[in-house]
């Protein structure tokens, strides 16, 4: 095991998560999904090909970070945490108070993950996510989302 903390751990982990990542997408796919030919592709082909084209791109992260020097990455659990509470947050919020009050609670909750971004930049950036989503999903797309739900 001392010979793995000598090589470059960063690229090795994000390379092998790639790799799973892409080889559990391409093998659903092509197990769950007929994938036709080329000449007529049926529904699982573009997810298996992504798939593997995914784990190719592991694979090109993982190989050269084998030979090379570095050291294992520590793990930050703040950052995890609070972008895990904010989603969690989102989900529990997004029906009762509506989209916006949510994507607030979200932003103010995964802005505390990392301390660089000040009170008026997080709600600038909240704000500009609550109008992309409004624009994107009720108006963009057509999808009955509530902006607001009042009274909360």
């Amino acid at each position: 095991m001392n010979w793995l903390r000598q090589k470059d751990g960063r690229d090795l982990i994000a390379g092998a998560l790639l790799i799973a990542i892409g080889m559990f997408c391409a093998l659903y796919a092509a197990h769950h999904y007929p994938l036709g030919s080329v000449s007529r592709m049926g529904p699982g082909m573009f997810p298996a090909v992504l798939g593997y084209v995914l784990a190719a791109l592991g694979l090109l992260i993982a190989l050269p970070a084998w030979f090379r020097r570095g050291s294992l990455p520590r793990p930050e659990f703040r950052p995890l945490f609070f972008v895990l509470l904010g989603t969690l947050v989102f989900a529990l919020t997004v029906e009762r108070i509506g989209v916006v009050p949510a994507i607030f609670l979200l932003t103010g909750l995964s802005v505390l993950a990392d301390s660089k971004l000040g009170i008026i930049g997080t709600l600038l950036l909240a704000a500009a996510l609550s109008a992309a989503a409004v624009l994107i999903f009720l108006f963009g797309l057509g999808i009955p989302i509530h902006p607001f739900v009042w009274p909360f």
